[in-house]
């Protein structure tokens, strides 16, 4: 099995699919962020206050690339894609699923005060700018290999709508194998 890349917007689930599905496919989860952190002893707000966002962003482009290419599931920041680098890499390397959620579910769920304290950008942006920034990278993350609807689903559904679209990419590979 390649590295499942889980990618979208701050607040659609990376990290709880991501933590879920890498347990029920039986391999590691990673994430990007957490990757970032330790390879920078530094938290995501603070590389942020300290050395701004474009920087943050070569952190993560180099994080994704060291982390395993076979056997893992990895969550990315929400960002991640607008480098095409990083979408092509992912892309060459593995599956690239996008987690597809709506701006007024995000909206919702990025309210919650625990969550805006971990988000640099909900610190600084009104709700305007997270929406035009959703609008800017969505024609980002539509150029990935699968998109799941994660609207009004649990963590275990769009595990299961994942395990399911899988499948049936795998069927459809080794039906061209066989012709």
């Amino acid at each position: 099995m390649n590295t499942i890349y889980l990618v979208g917007f701050m607040g659609c689930g990376k990290t709880s699919v991501g933590k879920l599905l890498s347990k029920q496919l039986e391999v590691p989860p990673y994430d990007v962020d957490s990757t970032v952190e330790k390879l920078r002893g530094k938290s995501i707000k603070e590389i942020f206050q300290s050395e701004g966002e474009d920087t943050f962003r070569n952190y993560e482009s180099l994080a994704i690339r060291q982390l395993p290419l076979e056997h893992a599931v990895v969550m990315t920041g929400g960002g991640a894609v607008v480098r095409e680098e990083n979408l092509s890499y992912m892309k060459d390397k593995g599956i690239v699923i996008y987690l597809k959620t709506s701006f007024p579910v995000l909206w919702n769920r990025l309210m919650n005060e625990e969550e805006r304290k971990k988000r640099p950008m909900l610190l600084t942006r009104t709700k305007e700018e997270v929406q035009a920034l959703f609008g800017e990278r969505s024609k980002h993350y539509e150029k990935c290999d699968i998109e799941i609807v994660t609207d009004h689903f649990t963590t275990e559904e769009v595990c299961h709508q994942i395990l399911e679209k899988l499948n049936r990419l795998n069927t459809k590979q080794l039906d061209k194998t066989k012709k």
